[in-house]
């Protein structure tokens, strides 16, 4: 009888321990699962106080401006005008984005954090502004692509230091400065910009960290 009972025993072991780890798992899946849905009933119940912000203008100390006096803005002659020139389009493209207003977050806020700002019926407004910035930067990258084109090194160097020092998010940018900085052998600013790339946030970060290193 004792050596049935401890072979019973033994056999029954392994099955008391997968009952004891299911109920351990199931009991795990059941907490995450209520911490789930208390963070998405936080989420809702956030987005709805943030909904009830009444709107508040964007004040004008928010808005960027583009330093146009920085920019190496040139006279074109009629023939270049009429072609048009590259770079004489790209510049015009520029200077029209860079009259309208803009915003740009160091840190961009959540869609609640900024109906908290500016209210929900402001969001519209606030995205258009961020547009703005963006269509900038991409008209800067095209005009410096033109004005290298037509071998005005220096000229486009100036227009990727200004989109730079914006705070471009488009990593063309950085790139072609990489590389007018690696032609021209200076290493020091090549060094400087690997250093400005790693603290900043961006898409395709690590592919732009990669190509300066490759130089």
């Amino acid at each position: 009888m004792e050596t049935l009972l401890g072979r019973f025993a033994v056999g029954l072991a392994p099955v008391l321990v997968l009952v004891l780890l299911f109920a351990m798992v199931a009991r795990l899946a059941r907490r995450r699962n209520e911490e789930k849905r208390s963070r998405a009933e936080d989420m809702i119940a956030e987005d709805d106080d943030a909904n009830q912000t009444r709107p508040k203008d964007v004040g004008e100390e928010l808005f960027l401006h583009a330093p146009v006096d920085k920019l190496p803005v040139k006279e074109y002659t009629e023939e270049q005008r009429e072609k048009p020139h590259p770079a004489y389009m790209w510049q015009n493209k520029v200077l029209a984005a860079a009259d309208k207003k803009m915003l740009r977050f160091e840190t961009p806020p959540s869609n609640v954090e900024l109906k908290k700002m500016f209210g929900r019926t402001n969001l519209e407004f606030v995205a258009r502004y961020e547009e703005n910035f963006v269509n900038l930067i991409h008209a800067m990258c095209h005009w410096a692509e033109a004005l290298l084109a037509a071998e005005e090194r220096d000229d486009a160097r100036k227009v990727l230091e200004v989109a730079v020092d914006m705070g471009s998010e488009i990593s063309q940018t950085y790139m072609l400065l990489a590389d007018i900085y690696a032609g021209d052998g200076e290493e020091e600013k090549l060094a400087g910009l690997k250093k400005l790339v790693e603290g900043r946030s961006f898409p395709a970060k690590n592919t732009t960290l990669t190509y300066i290193e490759g130089l």
